[in-house]
């Protein structure tokens, strides 16, 4: 289900697509952010629960829009609803829905504005904002899968007599040496970006520390 009451306005819009069967809670099945410039749609592979998907303030308010829905076809116009999350503030929405033969529910509800980061309006786990933490934690575990857990197997089946150690370890090393190229790339992209941080940590500190600067004023004789 898509807006076709987009066309023409100027703002950058957020739009999320739900899906609710007959009685039950509605579940996100897609979000668009909608600029003059570009559209972006993100579909999720399963339908998730607004509250799987949103932070809890973002959540809370697209339940209160749904539970303004009679359960029949109807627009709703929200022009003064604004809800506020740091780092972002969606405005004015429209709430449409269509009721299938099965009495299922299609919504859309369409935010005029947002202002911000759009990120922000979702949960740190969905993965948006995945950041050095979540970077770190995924090489890791690739390492411990890929590399170390195939060793310490091979190094116990060596000792326990199932396997001949040097034909095992022949084998395993060619197997290694595949996965090292992949590991060795993941982890370039954690140092280019944590060296991205870095710069835009002393950027910043040189920015401050030059506001912080004395001026020194000068007459003109």
């Amino acid at each position: 289900m898509t807006d076709s009451s987009e066309a023409g306005e100027d703002q950058r819009r957020f739009i999320v697509n739900l899906i609710a069967d007959q009685g039950e809670a509605p579940h996100v099945r897609s979000c668009e952010v909608v600029s003059p410039a570009f559209r972006n749609r993100t579909s999720f592979v399963n339908t998730m629960p607004l509250d799987e998907v949103f932070c809890d303030a973002i959540a809370d308010g697209l339940t209160d829009c749904v539970n303004m829905l009679s359960g029949e076809t109807q627009v709703i116009s929200l022009p003064s609803l604004i809800l506020e999350v740091p780092g972002l503030v969606l405005a004015g929405a429209h709430v449409l829905s269509t009721v299938d033969e099965d009495g299922s529910q299609s919504i859309i509800i369409r935010f005029r504005c947002s202002v911000g980061g759009i990120g922000y309006a979702f949960r740190p786990d969905v993965g948006f904002g995945a950041g050095l933490e979540d970077l770190t934690r995924e090489v890791s575990a690739q390492v411990l899968t890929d590399l170390a857990l195939p060793l310490l197997n091979v190094l116990s089946a060596t000792e326990d007599g199932l396997v001949d150690a040097e034909s095992a370890i022949g084998s395993l090393s060619q197997q290694l040496a595949d996965r090292v190229h992949e590991i060795r790339f993941q982890i370039e992209l954690v140092k280019r970006y944590t060296d991205g941080l870095e710069r835009q940590r002393r950027s910043s500190q040189s920015a401050e520390a030059m506001r912080e600067q004395p001026r020194h004023l000068t007459s003109c004789q």
